[in-house]
């Protein structure tokens, strides 16, 4: 269990962010996030691109992160993502986050905004692909999917060891849904990565049909792979 010293100031800024919070409820988009299948067990239907607007103007703090997460709106905890400090996230916060996550969209928001600057990454990612906790797996495969994308001065080694530890039976479908679109981006930055991704792919269709329709996908985005 995790224990914090309450600060006045950081209390004073909390209730006030989470009135802000409040403030951006919106019926129709909450309706509209139903159909699609997020069914948060306490949302208020703010739109995300709103929750950053509001989030730019607090600063990072551990505190004040932590306390918007205990509210459990799908709303303070994409903004506690937003405003929790990296350097401050510790490993047992994070398990308790990704565990208490309750949609793919805040896992995928978790990856965005905070998971992606951890100042260990890269052991962490491996710690999270070799789990047997289905959420640690999707979560290193969503942020090393966007780390593929946008870190262009990141070294290769960062991505061999993750397409090294690839598991064997993926089982949770939405990983499956986003294995192909981070290897894909993986692939595209050099021929080397292009290579070592369909090697390994072509052999670990070989163990299980999921990662068949992995390497179907990948395969219509690469033609020129067999």
């Amino acid at each position: 269990m995790e224990f914090f010293i309450d600060d006045e100031n950081i209390e004073k800024q909390f209730q006030e962010l989470f009135k802000e919070i409040l403030n951006l409820r919106n019926g129709e988009v909450h309706s509209e996030m139903k159909k699609y299948g997020l069914n948060y067990k306490n949302a208020l239907g703010a739109s995300v691109v709103n929750l950053k607007e509001l989030a730019k103007r607090y600063e990072k703090n551990h505190l004040l992160a932590q306390k918007l997460w205990g509210k459990g709106f799908r709303e303070s905890r994409i903004v506690a993502s937003l405003l929790e400090a990296p350097e401050d996230a510790n490993e047992q916060q994070l398990k308790r986050w990704i565990e208490e996550a309750d949609s793919n969209e805040l896992l995928e928001q978790m990856c965005m905004n905070l998971l992606i600057a951890l100042p260990k990454l890269d052991s962490q990612l491996i710690s999270w692909i070799k789990s047997e906790e289905e959420k640690e797996q999707l979560c290193s495969t969503m942020t090393i999917g966007r780390l593929a994308l946008i870190d262009k001065e990141r070294s290769d080694a960062s991505f061999e060891s993750y397409l090294r530890c690839l598991p064997k039976h993926p089982e949770h479908s939405y990983l499956v849904k986003q294995l192909p679109r981070a290897l894909g981006k993986i692939a595209r930055r050099n021929g080397s990565l292009k290579d070592l991704t369909f090697s390994n792919v072509i052999e670990l269709k070989k163990t299980d049909d999921k990662w068949l329709e992995v390497f179907e996908e990948l395969q219509a985005e690469f033609p020129d792979v067999n």
